[in-house]
């Protein structure tokens, strides 16, 4: 998921060349070297802000929070708590969970403090000085939100703290007091300055900072001179963990490949940080420096199914985070950046996640290959694309990502998720390049040379550009925009992987069925079944009139009581005939007609070795 802002919604001029590095502090050497931090100014400095927490009441989830500004400027003076997060598309209200806010002048004194909407409070009275007390709930940490408790702090930074306004550009602080849980260490990309104090050069660093407090378990390797390190709060095994780690660092190389380097990160550290325990919701955000990967599970059972988010979001580090889409700066803290590019920016990189699974040899080929059904049948049997091409499913991002609303929309028949959506662009393009003697590899590192080694964000147009000079055709390439881009076609199945020996074939042939129907007995004197999910266009139930909570009562002349009177009467039906079907909707009898169809589904088999799907495996 994937998003990290290269330009503050705070338009600073700040050079990102000296961000600081990743750094985990969980052991007395680590601890003894960041005390010669390149941000030891920030600790001592008149114009830090200083965020001091008080972890007394973790076990009820609750957070006290203290912060110091120092020279605010004379007149009224505005705290915010931010309502977008990096990473995500949406809105969230954070501030629902700020409560028992006062505010101190420099003597100590208390000065007013009022609501002023949603996010904002206003300070006035002080005398240059202010410090704010305030409590915060969390207990919902994932890549989005903060999680508090007896275990851990789970700190995403927009969740948690809110901001001095037009204070920008003043470096930041956090203090842990020390003799609250001394046992705990501390995992982000935050400087460590020592004696449980973490920096950030600015506002926008900080907030795209998470950091984890808690019982962390640290693996490192090298990749050339830069460090990349994995920070564990699971319960697993040290064996578990190493073996992990190797999958890791196998995953980390692969990407390498692909663009050529790694990103230089700030002070040539990165971190992962893998929170995989029964206290934490299941995520994956990725940061410039750093990535949360979370779920609720530990590595022992579920190591491989957890892996491929590890691998999305390291790819991130280029795609996203250093390969910036315009229409993401400047990244608005109190606002919701809308963008067209996710398909790229989410969808291509979604398409690697697997792609670098198989090339470091973690999954088979054949797993592999024949795994990609799933996201071939949803993003090619969804009648979305009707309505909207791929910019515009992007441009949906502030309404699904993680959004949240109370009334019923229709995305069943209008959305196509931006992640399968651009994965299966991303394929197509790999697939098509390879028949010309290119690949995806290439435009990748094109567009890292270009775009994201010296930081400067793109439109769609320079994707095209950078296409049509890769293969030295602009004409195909805008033609190629034209019809997958601009348009919503998709290629034949059957004609893009006959080149790499992989079979197509419907999944049930000549076979009635409804795949996308949601059916559940009704537990009534009447019996019939009741349809439990929104009736996509495409299924031959929509023209009959049958919508989410009908309940089927009659299929061609045959009473419906049970979902065995369902599964037997489906059975009798031939494809291409015109069938009527009886059934209850708002309480109102009413009756349709549809003509039955076969499956849509289909399915993927690995046929004879081909060179050019070896050179695509990397085999």
């Amino acid at each position: 998921m994937s998003y990290r802002p290269r330009a503050i919604f705070f338009l600073l001029s700040f050079c990102f060349a000296t961000l600081p590095a990743v750094i985990v502090a969980g052991s007395s050497e680590l601890l003894a070297t960041q005390t010669n931090s390149p941000l030891a100014w920030v600790k001592d400095h008149p114009a830090t802000i200083v965020y001091t927490l008080d972890l007394t009441n973790v076990q009820q989830h609750e957070l006290n929070i203290t912060v110091d500004f120092p020279a605010v400027t004379t007149g009224a003076f505005r705290l915010k708590m931010p309502t977008a997060s990096p990473g995500r598309y949406a809105e969230h209200n954070f501030a629902k969970n700020v409560y028992m806010v006062q505010a101190f002048n420099g003597k100590g004194e208390r000065i007013d403090v009022s609501r002023d909407g949603i996010n904002d409070w206003i300070v006035s009275g002080h005398d240059g000085s202010v410090r704010v007390t305030y409590k915060l709930f969390a207990n919902g940490g994932d890549g989005t939100y903060s999680g508090i408790d007896n275990r851990k702090l789970h700190l995403n930074m927009p969740a948690t703290f809110l901001f001095g306004d037009k204070l920008n550009d003043r470096p930041v602080k956090i203090v842990i007091p020390k003799d609250q849980r001394p046992e705990w260490t501390v995992a982000s990309q935050l400087e460590d300055l020592g004696d449980r104090q973490y920096a950030a050069p600015n506002y926008y660093y900080f907030y795209d900072s998470p950091t984890m407090v808690g019982e962390i378990d640290v693996h490192s390797f090298k990749n050339g001179d830069q460090t990349i390190e994995v920070a564990y709060m699971t319960e697993d095994s040290d064996e578990d963990k190493a073996a992990y780690t190797a999958w890791v660092e196998k995953i980390v190389e692969s990407q390498r490949r692909v663009y050529g380097e790694l990103p230089r990160y700030d002070y040539g550290r990165y971190t992962f940080l893998c929170s995989y325990n029964p206290y934490i919701g299941g995520d994956g955000m990725e940061h410039r420096n750093s990535t949360i990967c979370s779920a609720s599970v530990g590595l022992e059972k579920y190591a491989d199914r957890l892996i491929g988010t590890v691998s999305h979001e390291f790819f991130h580090c280029w795609n996203v985070e250093r390969i910036r889409p315009a229409s993401l700066e400047p990244f608005d803290f109190s606002h919701a950046n809308q963008s067209g590019e996710l398909w790229f920016a989410e969808g291509f990189t979604s398409y690697y996640d697997d792609l670098t699974l198989v090339r470091s040899g973690i999954i088979s080929d054949t797993a592999y290959v024949e795994g990609l059904g799933g996201m071939l049948n949803y993003v090619y049997n969804r009648p979305g694309r009707k309505y909207r091409n791929p910019i515009m499913m992007s441009q949906q991002a502030p309404f699904v990502d993680a959004a949240t609303a109370n009334d019923e929309d229709n995305f069943a028949n209008t959305f196509v998720s931006y992640y399968p959506y651009g994965a299966v662009l991303g394929l197509t393009l790999d697939i098509q390049l390879r028949q010309q003697g290119h690949d995806l590899d290439e435009l990748m590192r094109l567009v890292w040379q270009r775009h994201g080694k010296p930081e400067i964000p793109y439109h769609i147009n320079d994707l095209e550009t950078a296409l049509g000079d890769l293969i030295e055709d602009s004409e195909w390439a805008a033609e190629w925009f034209q019809r997958h881009v601009y348009g919503s076609e998709l290629m034949p199945l059957d004609e893009l992987f006959e080149p790499m020996n992989v079979e197509v074939s419907f999944e049930r042939p000549d076979t009635v069925t409804f795949p996308n129907l949601r059916l559940r007995a009704e537990d009534t004197e009447t019996g019939g079944v009741k349809v439990t999910n929104k009736v996509a266009e495409l299924d031959a139930l929509y023209a009959a009139g049958v919508d989410r909570n009908s309940i089927i009562t009659e299929l061609n002349g045959q009473k419906i009581a049970t979902r065995d009177d369902w599964d037997a009467a489906v059975a009798e039906l031939e494809v291409g005939k015109t069938y009527s079907i009886g059934f209850t909707q708002l309480g109102q009898e009413q009756r349709g007609e549809f003509e039955a169809k076969e499956s849509p589904n289909f399915r993927l088999k690995i046929g004879k070795k081909s060179k050019l799907r070896n050179k695509w495996l990397m085999r």
